[in-house]
């Protein structure tokens, strides 16, 4: 019995290291483990259903007589994944960065145009101030004059600040590129300044085209002062 006992203590160890443990001089019938408690752990162990019987190279007989292959270890069941709370961090931040950062750059666009807006039509305010006023006779197409009266351009650092766009351009943001038209007209007498720019380049931050091909525009009049020509 002794040597019995040492086969499947040595087998089941060769097997499964220390999972199963015979105690030396126990017997088949009357020993600390009996034969059908050493088959039904050596089941349990294997993956197998309680009372079913293992053959060599890990496949398994049940007790209803269906024959199972070895579980692959490295495969996780069902369940496991089902439960498995592994990468849900990351599941949760793919479902929500579209819409988060869609938000983000779209305040950030938003807020830059309504400033851009803002700071053009501060600046045609005061290019057209300073022509009604006299104090700038000329534009970038030369003095102001009956046949050259009117004027467009961007800005740029070749204005000089004998220009009325000059004025206009010195205070806009440097992100974008803007055009100005400065008019004088004496039907009427006053004076004209618009300044316009594209609504992506305004935004800074467009990635989304909420702004694209859209154009910003300002423009300001005031009455001429004096003498028109």
């Amino acid at each position: 019995m002794r040597s019995i006992s040492n086969y499947i203590r040595l087998a089941t160890n060769g097997l499964f290291g220390n999972a199963i443990r015979v105690p030396q001089g126990a017997s088949e019938s009357g020993g600390a483990v009996s034969g059908a408690a050493r088959l039904a752990r050596l089941a349990r162990l294997a993956g197998g259903p309680r009372g079913a019987t293992r053959y060599p190279g890990g496949a398994t007989r049940d007790p209803g007589g269906a024959t199972r292959g070895p579980r692959d270890a490295t495969r996780p069941r069902l369940r496991d994944i089902a439960g498995c709370r592994r990468g849900v961090a990351a599941i949760e931040f793919a479902l929500l960065a579209t819409p988060f950062l869609t938000l983000v750059f779209g305040f950030i666009a938003v807020s830059t145009v309504f400033y851009t807006w803002s700071t053009m039509q501060n600046a045609a305010q005061y290019a057209a101030m300073l022509v009604a006023t006299g104090q700038i006779t000329s534009l970038s197409t030369g003095t102001i004059s009956s046949s050259n009266n009117t004027a467009t351009t961007q800005c740029s650092s070749s204005l000089t600040s004998t220009e009325a766009e000059y004025y206009a351009c010195s205070s806009l943001p440097s992100w974008a590129t803007f055009s100005v038209t400065t008019t004088e007209t004496c039907s009427v007498p006053s004076v004209e300044v618009s300044v316009s720019v594209n609504g992506s380049a305004a935004a800074i931050v467009d990635f989304f085209g909420i702004f694209a091909g859209t154009t910003l525009t300002s423009n300001a009049t005031v009455m001429k002062e004096g003498s028109c020509p």
